[in-house]
C-alpha cells in the first residue's frame, strides 16, 4: 500500500463540531455529486454501496464485499471506510473543498443529546438534502438511540480478541460475506444500531446507501482504535487473519489492496486519527439490594489475545420450543440438565482468580424473511413489572437482526442459515447465585423490544421472526 503516512486527516465528533464548521456541508455537497456520477463509475455513491451489498444484478467487480459474523468484520470495514473517506475528500477538494477533509464519527453513546441523529441528516428538503434517507424509530423526528443500544460496554470489557462473544470475533474461513461467529462490537452497538435506525440501514443490501451509515462505522472503527490501545487488548497473529488481503477502488478508481497488517497502525499506516475520545459511558448500575451477597469478582488481569480457541463449550440446557418475536414482549424456558448441576456450581462456585469458568447464554437458529427495525433486549429472570432501571440489572444482551435476510442468502460458499447470538452471563448468573436468586432447575429469558415505550406491546405486528432455540453452556 506504499509508505507511511504523516498524519493529516483527524475524525471528529459530529456533535462537537463548531457552530460555523463546514465539515457536514462539504460532505453533503460530496455526497450529491457522487450521486450524479455515472452506476458503473466505482467512486459513485450507488457503486461505492454495493461494494458493501446490493441486490442489483448482475454484479459488478468488488460488489457485495462485506464480511460479517466473523474475525474479519472489523479489518474490512476499516479498509472499505478508508477509500471510501479518500474517494469523498477527493470530491470534496474537486468542489473547492479542504484537502485535510475527514469524516467526522457519531458517538450516540457520549449523552442523550447526541444519541439523536445529527439535524443535518433529519429533513428532506423536498428532496434537496442529500444526507436524507428514509429512517425508522422515529429517528429523523429526532428520538435519541436507546442506551442499551448504543453502550458499548460489554464489547469493551472483553479482552480477547478471538472468539464468539469477545471483542472481535469467532474464526471463519474467508469466502463467505455472512458467517455465524459475530463478535461483542459487531453485535452491539454495530447490528442493534443499523436495526434500531432501520429502512435502509436495516438492510446489507442498500445499509451504505443511507449518508449516516459512514459516521456510524466511522465511531465502530473508533470503538476498535480505542480497544486495542488498553494493555493487554492485543489483534490476532494468526496468518488467516494478518496477511488476508481485500481489495477496493481508490479515488482515482484504481482497484487497490490492504491486509490486515497494513492497518493496524491507522496513525502511521493510514494517515488518520481520532481526536481526543470522550469516556464511554458505563452501564447503568444494578439496582440495590438489601439482601445481596459479595459477588465473587472476575478475573481483571491481561488475558492472553492470541489465535487459540476458547475452550469448548459443555451444553448445560436448551428450551423446548421455539419463540415468535413480532414486535411483543416474550419469554422462554430454559431447563438446565441436573447432570450439569455440579460443573455448573463449580463454575460458579469458584473464588477468582482461580476460578476462569464461564457461562454463556446462545439464541440460535433465529430466521425471519426481512428485519423488522426492532432491537430486543435480551434479559435473564427478569423480574416480573420491573423497571428500565431495575431491568437493566438483568439484561445481559441484545437481539437484532441486521443481515437476518442475506443469511437465508448468502454470497459465497456458506450454506443458508440462521442468525446466532451468544453472551456470556458468569457475572449476572453469580450474583444470582449470591443473592439466592439462582435456581439450579431453569432460568427465564425474556425478550423485550427497546425504545418502544410502554406502548411497544399494544402496537401492530412486525414481521415475525422465529428464535429455534435457547441453550445455556459453560466452558
Amino acid at each position: 500500500m506504499g509508505s507511511p503516512q504523516q498524519v493529516a486527516h483527524v475524525r471528529r465528533n459530529v456533535w462537537t463540531l463548531p457552530a460555523d464548521d463546514l465539515t457536514l456541508a462539504h460532505y453533503a455537497a460530496a455526497v450529491a455529486e457522487m450521486k450524479a456520477r455515472d452506476p458503473d463509475d466505482p467512486t459513485g455513491w450507488t457503486y461505492q454501496a454495493a461494494v458493501h451489498g446490493t441486490d442489483t444484478t448482475p454484479t459488478r467487480p468488488l460488489w457485495n464485499g462485506c464480511k460479517h459474523g466473523s474475525w474479519y468484520f472489523l479489518a474490512w470495514h476499516r479498509m472499505y471506510l478508508w477509500y471510501f473517506e479518500r474517494i469523498v475528500r477527493a470530491t470534496v477538494v474537486q468542489l473547492g473543498g479542504p484537502a485535510d477533509w475527514a469524516l467526522p464519527f457519531w458517538d450516540y453513546d457520549a449523552d442523550r443529546e447526541q444519541a439523536r441523529i445529527p439535524p443535518a441528516f433529519r429533513d428532506e428538503e423536498g428532496g434537496a438534502n442529500p444526507l436524507f434517507a428514509e429512517r425508522a424509530n422515529g429517528i429523523n423526528q429526532g428520538e435519541p438511540l436507546p442506551f442499551e443500544i448504543t453502550s458499548a460496554a460489554y464489547a469493551m470489557g472483553r479482552t480477547r480478541f478471538v472468539g464468539e462473544a469477545e471483542f472481535g470475533g469467532g474464526i471463519t474461513p474467508n469466502g463467505s460475506t455472512f458467517w455465524n461467529r459475530k463478535g461483542a462490537l459487531e453485535d452491539t452497538p454495530h447490528n442493534a444500531v443499523h436495526s434500531h435506525i432501520g429502512r435502509w440501514m436495516g438492510r446489507t443490501g442498500t445499509a451504505a446507501l443511507d449518508p449516516v451509515f459512514w459516521l456510524h462505522h466511522a465511531n465502530i472503527d473508533r470503538l476498535w482504535f480505542l480497544w486495542s490501545s488498553r494493555t493487554g487488548h492485543d489483534h490476532p497473529d494468526d496468518p488467516r487473519w494478518i496477511t488476508q488481503e481485500y481489495k477496493f477502488f481508490d479515488a482515482d478508481g484504481s482497484q487497490q489492496s490492504l491486509a490486515a497488517s497494513d492497518i493496524l497502525d491507522i496513525a502511521g499506516r493510514l494517515g488518520y486519527t481520532y481526536e481526543q475520545p470522550v469516556p464511554i459511558s458505563p452501564p447503568v448500575p444494578l439496582p440495590p439490594s438489601m439482601t445481596r451477597s459479595p459477588v465473587p469478582q472476575m478475573p481483571s488481569g491481561p488475558v492472553d489475545s492470541g489465535p487459540t480457541p476458547p475452550r469448548r463449550r459443555e451444553m448445560a440446557g436448551s428450551s423446548e420450543r421455539p419463540v415468535l418475536l413480532v414486535g411483543r414482549t416474550a419469554s422462554i424456558a430454559v431447563p438446565i440438565d441436573r447432570r450439569t448441576t455440579g460443573p455448573l456450581g463449580a463454575a460458579l462456585g469458584v473464588a477468582a482468580p482461580d476460578n476462569d469458568r464461564r457461562v454463556y447464554l446462545n439464541v440460535e437458529d433465529i430466521e425471519g424473511e426481512s428485519n423488522p427495525d426492532t432491537v430486543y433486549g435480551i434479559y435473564v429472570n427478569l423480574p416480573e413489572g420491573a423497571s428500565r432501571e431495575q431491568a437493566e440489572g438483568h439484561r445481559v444482551g441484545n437481539l437484532s437482526f441486521f443481515g437476518i435476510e442475506r443469511a437465508q442468502d448468502p454470497r459465497g460458499d456458506e450454506h443458508p442459515h440462521g442468525l446466532r447470538v451468544s453472551v456470556e452471563i458468569t457475572p449476572l448468573v453469580r450474583r444470582l447465585q449470591a443473592d439466592g436468586a439462582w435456581d439450579e432447575a431453569r432460568l427465564n429469558v425474556t425478550f423485550r423490544p427497546l425504545g418502544r415505550g410502554d406502548a411497544a406491546d399494544a402496537e401492530g405486528e412486525d414481521p415475525p421472526v422465529e428464535i429455534g432455540r435457547v441453550s445455556l453452556s459453560y466452558t
